[in-house]
């Protein structure tokens, strides 16, 4: 049992780890001040929104599969409800606010292209 957690823990660290080690092999990426690695985190705040949209829509249509299929069991029944309930209220939330964070960047003349200043790191 010890043999399948090293290897299990091993395995997760390697892929956590393995797309670190890709940015640092590309040369598109320059990570040379924290202001760069800020500038790059942007890029992944962006697509943030729409992935969890995704994760919202896919517990939606779980919900509404386990309300069909499990149209005998009323307590499987109610879960799917609940599930679809959940499912909404996060699409519903996530596109309101991303919706009000760009009426006010738009009012406000707030966009988000300004360089991050930060430290420079040592080489």
């Amino acid at each position: 049992m010890t043999r399948i957690k090293v290897l299990f823990s091993s395995l997760v660290s390697i892929f956590t780890l393995a797309p670190a080690f890709a940015f640092a092999a590309a040369g598109d990426v320059p990570l040379t001040s924290f202001g760069a690695f800020l500038q790059s985190l942007k890029v992944y705040k962006r697509q943030v929104v729409p992935i969890l949209i995704g994760l919202a829509v896919i517990v939606f249509l779980f919900g509404v599969l386990k309300f069909i299929f499990n149209a005998g069991d009323e307590g499987k029944r109610t879960d799917g409800k609940w599930m679809m309930i959940y499912g909404i209220i996060g699409i519903v939330v996530m596109v309101s606010v991303w919706g009000l964070v760009s009426f006010v960047q738009t009012t406000f003349g707030l966009q988000d292209n300004s360089p991050v200043p930060g430290p420079v790191l040592q080489q």
